[in-house]
This record gives structure tokens, C-alpha cells and sequence, in this order.
């Protein structure tokens, strides 16, 4: 009997600790202010640049593997329904509330302007205007990952038998990659918001590690920590390289896109020398498994209507900045939006009737 409780205590500890990562490595993203042009020409301040976006570009595909594997470890628990309800009730409720609360930020500032007497398309066409408001915050902000996550859910339930069979991870795997290639040739538009099939890959290899997690856990310890972080290292340089030239071919795709190939292979990486780190104590402390998907839910919002209301009175902006000093502001909008978020979520967890509102 206390064979299987260690082993559960195990997992979560290591969904918890890369839980708070990922989280992290999202609002860094998220807070860069881009220049106009968006990318410097200059070799000096384009590596910086790379590197900047580059290096925390994991998060997204250790987010999909973490669930995947809770997945699972619920699957043989559950039907397909109680876990889309439970899922539904915990994930889609809270991403729904913050939805709302975001459009009604959008609208008062559009509001306190129109009545300052400059035209908005959002009063004088109400119906477009709610639908592109939607359509750019479901597509062109961090909304996006809740309704592609639950669809990839439910794309990877619907093959819930076939589950365990490795022809289902190669199609999957393919499906993935249709969009790495895809960035070249430009097929269909798409960003990685919109590759609706692009992520279900990584929920699968979530489910297979669960089922192999005892073998996975021993090879891991198997490699040093230093083989593994240069490893990560030489993934990091390449994911910049593809950057690189797909910036520089001119192509219309996204080049920091997550399902880059190399991005693909950087973030497996990565997943492994993370895991291989292991579990620091201090991170628990900070109860990532209650306060991550809250962080998720508001850190964007804090970004875009915070910040700049702190910002934009000191003349701050991304226009004239070298690529370091646009790093330099960039880690500052993180620890204001991270903290914030953090501090947010803190107090919604001690209200037990609105701590719905961060899900779970």
C-alpha cells in the first residue's frame, strides 16, 4: 500500500515543479515588447533578440506533456465524459470568467475614448466589432491554449482505445510536424494558436510516459546533468539558427513559431534536463498546482492593461530601444505581471465562494 502512494506523491511533485516553470517561461514570453520593424537587422541585436525568444520557448509543449500524463493517470479511473466535465467545470468555467472580465477592460477603455470623441468601429459596428475582439483574443493572445487544449482532449479521447498503439502516436506525430513543414512552404495560414491538430502529439507522449514513467524515471538518472544541459545548449543554438533563417528568408509565418521543428526537439529536451534536475523544495512551497492556471488566466490581462497605464506615462516604449535594453525592460514587465498575477491568485484562493474563478 505505500509502495503506490510514494509513487503518486513522485509524480506530482515533478508536474508541480515543471508546472511552475512552464508558467514562467509564458508570461516571459508574453511581456517582450516588440520594435517596429519587429526584427533588427543588425547581427549583434538580432542574436539578442533570438536568444530572448528562444530561450524560454518550451513552456508550451512541457505544458501539453504534463497534462498528458495526468491523463493518464486518470484514464483507466474515469469515462471520457466525467473527465471533459470535470475538465470543463475546472479548466473551461475560470478561462470563460476571465474571458469576459478582458472584454469588459477592452470596452471601457474603447468607451472612455469614443466619448472623448475618436471614432471606434466597436460602437458604430457593435456586432463586428464583439466578433473581432473575440476572434483577437481567442487567436492573438494566451486564450488560445484553453479552448486548443481541450479540443486536443478531446481529439486524443476519441482514439481512447487505440491510446497505447504506436500508430496513433506516428499519426499524431506527423500531424505535428505537417506544421513545422508548413512554415516553409506555406501551405495553409496558421500560427501555432491556431494548429488545431499540432499539439494532440504531445498530450499522447504525456499519456506514454505515465505508462512507462518507472523506466523513463531510471534512464533519466542515468545521464549526468552535464550531458543533458549541453544537450539543451546545442538544441538552443539550432532552435536559433531555424529562427534566423526563416526571419531572414522573408517567409510569412510566424519564426519564433512552437512547432518549429528544432523548437520541437529543444523543449524534449529540455523536458528531460528539467526532470533530471529534479524537484526543489522551494517550489512547492509556492503551490504551483493551485495557483499556476490562475496566473495562466490573468497574466495577459495585467500585460496588456496594466502595465501600460504604468508604462506608457514614463515614455517607455519599445521605439529607439537597443535589442538589451528591451531585454532589460522585458524581465521588469515579468516580475510587475508575474507578481501581480501571483498576488492575485494568492487572495482568490482564500475565498473559497470565487476560487472557481482560477480553476484547478
Amino acid at each position: 500500500m505505500s509502495e503506490p502512494l510514494k509513487k503518486e506523491k513522485l509524480n506530482y511533485d515533478f508536474i508541480d515543479s515543471l508546472r511552475f516553470i512552464a508558467i514562467i517561461t509564458i508570461v516571459l514570453e508574453h511581456t517582450y515588447m516588440w520594435p517596429e520593424p519587429k526584427f533588427f537587422k543588425d547581427v549583434y541585436e538580432q542574436s539578442i533578440q533570438l536568444f530572448a525568444m528562444q530561450v524560454f520557448k518550451f513552456g508550451t509543449i512541457l505544458f501539453y506533456i504534463l497534462a498528458g500524463f495526468l491523463i493518464g493517470d486518470k484514464i483507466h479511473t474515469t469515462t471520457s465524459l466525467q473527465y471533459l466535465k470535470r475538465r470543463f467545470d475546472g479548466t473551461f468555467k475560470p478561462w470563460l470568467f476571465w474571458l469576459i472580465v478582458f472584454l469588459i477592460l477592452i470596452y471601457t477603455n474603447l468607451l472612455v475614448v469614443y466619448i472623448k470623441g475618436s471614432w471606434s468601429p466597436m460602437f458604430e459596428e457593435p456586432l463586428w466589432g464583439l466578433g473581432q475582439q473575440l476572434y483577437d483574443i481567442v487567436v492573438k493572445t494566451s486564450f488560445w491554449f484553453i479552448l486548443n487544449f481541450l479540443g486536443s482532449i478531446s481529439i486524443l479521447l476519441i482514439f481512447r482505445k487505440h491510446l497505447y498503439n504506436y500508430k496513433l502516436g506516428i499519426f499524431l506525430g506527423l500531424c505535428s510536424l505537417f506544421y513545422s513543414v508548413n512554415l516553409y512552404h506555406e501551405w495553409i495560414y496558421s500560427t501555432h494558436t491556431t494548429a488545431v491538430v499540432g499539439f494532440v502529439f504531445y498530450l499522447w507522449l504525456g499519456v506514454i510516459l505515465h505508462k512507462y514513467f518507472k523506466e523513463f524515471n531510471v534512464w533519466v538518472k542515468k545521464r549526468s546533468v552535464f550531458t543533458l544541459g549541453l544537450a539543451s545548449a546545442i538544441a538552443l543554438i539550432i532552435s536559433c539558427w531555424e529562427s534566423y533563417y526563416l526571419i531572414n528568408a522573408g517567409v510569412k509565418a510566424d519564426p519564433y513559431n512552437t512547432l518549429r521543428f528544432t523548437n520541437i526537439i529543444y523543449s524534449l529536451v529540455c523536458f528531460v534536463f528539467l526532470y533530471r534536475l529534479g524537484n526543489p523544495k522551494w517550489i512547492k512551497k509556492l503551490n504551483p498546482r493551485s495557483s499556476t492556471y490562475g496566473i495562466h488566466l490573468i497574466h495577459y490581462i495585467i500585460i496588456v492593461q496594466v502595465l501600460p497605464t504604468i508604462f506608457s506615462p514614463l515614455g517607455i516604449t519599445a521605439a529607439g530601444k537597443s535589442s538589451f535594453e528591451l531585454v532589460i525592460i522585458q524581465y521588469v514587465r515579468f516580475f510587475m505581471a508575474y507578481f501581480a498575477s501571483y498576488f492575485l491568485v494568492y487572495l482568490i484562493n482564500k475565498a473559497n465562494r470565487i476560487k472557481w474563478i482560477i480553476g484547478q
